[in-house]
């Protein structure tokens, strides 16, 4: 049971992570889509640039939100770090599927029956999952080996246990 809980969190952190951003992600697509519009932009390279953009902060703050522990609170550098870390995950990740969604082979006369901003939306959400999951796994190791201590909240009935590293006080 030791190790089954911190795998079933995980698994239900990265399903509420991928739902999240991908929500995110279209909706930093759509708000991406009123600058552009609102903005008088005229430029197609400055519309897939604000496509990415949001596509990449959006998912990124969906990875962030699922992935957040309230169990603990980490300092302000780390949730700093964590947070800019999925920001350009994400955003590294819209690239990515820009690049791989416009280079898909079409035939003739035939529009693609996935749009490369699909690809984009779906690059960002995998790009910034798999940072956040990379990190919770890494956090986990850290704090079953006793590598790291961390600022526990205090125990409380309405918060729960203050953390896997340190007992109830007695």
């Amino acid at each position: 049971m030791d190790i089954v809980q911190p795998v079933l969190v995980l698994a239900g952190r990265t399903v509420l992570g991928l739902l999240l951003s991908s929500v995110f992600g279209v909706i930093g697509i759509g708000v991406a889509w009123a600058m552009f519009v609102f903005f008088g932009a005229v430029s197609h390279a400055t519309l897939l640039a604000f496509f990415m953009i949001g596509a990449g902060l959006g998912a990124g703050l969906g990875g962030y939100i699922a992935f957040f522990r309230f169990d603990w609170v980490p300092t302000a550098p780390m949730m700093a770090a964590m947070g800019l870390t999925l920001l350009l995950a994400g955003m590294g990740g819209a690239w990515g599927g820009f690049q791989f969604g416009a280079n898909k082979e079409v035939e003739c006369c035939v529009g693609p029956a996935v749009t490369p901003i699909t690809y984009t939306a779906i690059g960002a959400t995998v790009g910034a999952i798999a940072a956040a999951l990379l990190m919770s796994i890494v956090r986990e190791a850290k704090i079953r080996r006793g590598w790291s201590k961390f600022h526990t909240l205090a125990a409380n009935p309405a918060i729960g246990t203050p953390s896997e590293t340190e007992p109830f006080p007695q």
